[in-house]
């Protein structure tokens, strides 16, 4: 890896590429959001999605798996927080860099 591509990701996890919907649970109970995640390691997630989170913010999230030959597998489930969050350029989507704190089983 080259020393440029380290220096701006500081993250001791390796990430995988992957195109998998989202539902996102807000603590509040309120109405879920939906989503795709994009990478995924053990500590964490990039999600796209038109949720604006506060700061901080701690949610439930469900990653639906892509499903295999008819095969239905359960969602794996987590308490994330929220580490950064952007705006897409020229999108009314957001991007979510999102800390797995707690998995659910």
């Amino acid at each position: 890896m080259s020393q440029g591509l380290r220096a701006r990701d500081q993250r001791g996890a390796l990430r995988v590429l992957v195109k998998c919907k989202v539902k996102i649970r807000p603590l509040d109970l309120g109405m879920p959001f939906y989503g795709d995640c994009i990478d995924l390691s053990v500590t964490g997630m990039t999600v796209q999605t038109n949720y604006v989170p506060r700061p901080d913010e701690e949610f439930d999230i469900y990653v639906m798996p892509a499903r295999t030959q008819g095969l239905a597998a359960e969602p794996f489930s987590a308490r994330v927080q929220v580490r950064r969050c952007h705006q897409l350029e020229m999108q009314t989507l957001y991007e979510l860099g999102l800390e797995i704190i707690q998995v659910h089983s």
